[in-house]
Formats: C-alpha cells, structure tokens, sequence
C-alpha cells in the first residue's frame, strides 16, 4: 500500500538492495516510539507531522510500518535539523504531544504491548526511548559514570542504557514527569550537537540508519548479540547451520569470489554501512582488546571499520560487532578472529574457563547485515 504521507526512510535501486538512509542535516536524535503514537503522528495525512516540522525547523523521518528496532515493537523516528536548537524544539512538541495522546486514549495507558508502555507507574511519569551513537553514550555516562549520576541528580529522570549496542546504536530510556525529561533532553541534544560538529564518520551513520531491516529481519538475537552456533535472522533467536565452505584451504579463491560479487554490486552499494557481528569468549576479551583499548584502535585506524565489543556477555560470550564499508568489515573481522587465535594459543596465567579451548571455536558463528 502506499503511504504518500509518511515520511520514512529513502529507498532507491533495486528492491534486493535498498538503500535506506535519514537526510543530510547537520543534527540528529532518535526516538523509539509504538506503532500506535507514530500513526497518531501521521494522521490526518500527515499534517500533525507537518505542522510539528515547520513550528520547530526541523524534519521527521520515521522508519517504514512494521520496521522496528531490534528486539523491540518501536519503530525509529529520527529527528533532523540543520538549526542549533531545531531538534530539541522539536522532541519538546513531541513530548507535548505524546502527553496528549496519552491523556486522550485509555487503552495507551491500560494495554501497550510489553516494552511499549509510555505512561510510567507513578503519577504524570511518561516514559521516552532514543537511540544513541556510542560517542553520545560515552558523553551522558562520563568518566565513572559522574555525568550521569549528576544528570540523575539534576533533572530527577529515571535514566538507564541497554548494556549492548546495535549497529553501534544504544537505547536509552527516560522516565519522569515532562518537566524531567525535556531538562534530560536538553542535555542528550547537547551531547548530540557536540558530536555533530566533530562530522565523525560515527555520527554519519548514526544519521543515515532510520530502518533496521524489513520487520527485524537480520536483527534476532537478543542482549549480547548471537549465541554460539546461532544465526540472527528472522527475529526466531534458534540455532542455524551454516552450509560448508567449498574452498577448502584455497583461501584465495574465496576472496576470487568475494571480489567478483563486490565488483558486480550496484555502484556505491558496497560503499554504505554493513555490520558483521559474532560471539566472542567473554574471558578472552580483555586480551583481545589490548591496553587501554590500543588493538581495537589500531584495527580501527588499519581497517576504516569501526569494531564495537558488549560490556556485558550471555552464557560466557560478548558480541562483537564490525561497522563500515563491506571490504572494512572483513577486514577488520578478519584480523580480529586473527587475535582470538593468538590468544587462545598463548599460556594463560592459570587453568582454561569454561567456554575456552576446542568449545570456544563456536564463537566464529556470526550475524552479516546491511544498514
């Protein structure tokens, strides 16, 4: 069905490769919002939507009906502006109007889906969720936490981060009155703007990404990423085989074939944002990620991708996920899984965990998916 009112996420080429991408302007913030309060946005033929942009400068992109984030029901809706204080206004009439929304129909307070609830349990709470790149995680949580604890403090704003990120996206949710959260918002789109104006190829991506797949697809695993042996398609979070490699030891002619389907991509297709992600030993990543950092950031500066580890694990394994360029990611996966050998071949300081050894080669299972 056509939707001519919607504002969601471009699409251009072939339908196999769909290129998705938010607006070129300079700021940008998302929210999570239901399905139900993105169609209260849209009504009307959009003019709700329409009327919100011109008022705050700003522009609306929502991701495609039935699009959500990962391991949510919440679609993304991106807020854009080339104006300094255009996004903030803009999430403000936002807040405004999910407050509304939310007075106006009982059932968004009696029956949301689970983990699409936007009324909190005390008096007059609403509940918001964005999206955040890592650089704006990293600036809202500060050195030990301090910003945090004293954006906690300051504002009265219930504030927590999911410990895993997606495509180098955090969800973050806020809880408080509507005075408590836009004092939170405020700061969340300070820490945007600062980033903005570094034009880091991290926040680019940030703003091209509106749709995270048809329905999910691609994005099925759960906190940590996926499990050994474990697929991340369909959204099912099940176990999948993968078919064998025909190439033997000739890895050369892998990397024939590799070139041959890259080369054979719609121009500039192998260019955009890919993630390939996979389950790494959870006690083996300290070793793996150097010093203060130093290997990631030397995979990093080598490759052009950017390689992101979970601080928390599922079972013993912690996701590790490769974003960039097609050619980056596999680079970078590749030296990566180079390291874990190293590592798992030098003597460790006492006996193998649980996990190490013949049984961690399951890790190398791992998740492909385009931005």
């Amino acid at each position: 069905m056509k939707r001519g009112h919607e504002d969601v996420g471009h699409a251009a080429g072939p339908a196999t490769w769909r290129k998705r991408e938010g607006p070129k302007m300079k700021y940008c913030l998302k929210v999570l919002i239901p399905d139900v309060f993105a169609s209260y946005l849209l009504r009307d033929k959009g003019s709700l939507k329409d009327e919100l942009q011109q008022e705050s400068e700003s522009r609306l992109v929502f991701s495609n009906k039935g699009d959500f984030f990962p391991d949510t029901q919440l679609r993304v809706l991106g807020v854009y502006s080339d104006v300094s204080d255009g996004v903030t206004r803009a999430l403000d009439l936002i807040l405004g109007r999910m407050r509304e929304h939310c007075a106006e129909d009982e059932s968004v307070r009696r029956q949301p889906p689970p983990g699409c609830e936007m009324v909190g349990k005390e008096e007059g709470e609403l509940i918001l969720r964005l999206v955040l790149s890592r650089e704006m995680t990293g600036l809202l949580i500060g050195s030990q936490g301090a910003n945090i604890k004293e954006l906690r403090r300051d504002s009265g704003c219930k504030i927590n981060i999911r410990d895993d990120a997606v495509a180098a996206h955090r969800l973050t949710t806020l809880s408080g009155s509507p005075e408590q959260l836009q004092m939170a918002l405020q700061k969340l789109a300070e820490n945007m703007k600062t980033e903005a104006e570094t034009e880091s190829d991290e926040f680019q991506h940030y703003q091209r990404v509106i749709n995270f797949g048809e329905e999910g697809a691609g994005w099925g695993y759960g906190k940590g990423g996926p499990g050994p042996g474990q697929h991340g398609h369909g959204g099912s979070g099940k176990g999948g085989g993968y078919p064998q490699s025909n190439f033997g030891p000739n890895v050369s002619g892998g990397l024939g074939v590799l070139g041959e389907d890259l080369d054979s991509m719609p121009p500039g297709t192998a260019e955009l944002p890919y993630s390939i992600s996979c389950a790494l030993p959870a006690q083996l990543v300290p070793a793996l990620i150097g010093r203060s950092g130093d290997f990631i950031r030397s995979i990093e500066e080598r490759t052009g991708a950017k390689v992101d580890i979970a601080r928390e694990g599922v079972e013993g394994y912690r996701k590790m996920e490769c974003i960039g360029p097609l050619v980056c990611i596999y680079a970078a996966h590749s030296l990566m899984m180079h390291r874990l050998q190293e590592v798992e071949n030098s003597p460790g300081p006492g006996p193998p965990q649980k996990g190490a050894g013949k049984d961690s080669k399951k890790q190398w299972s791992s998740v492909f998916t385009n931005k």
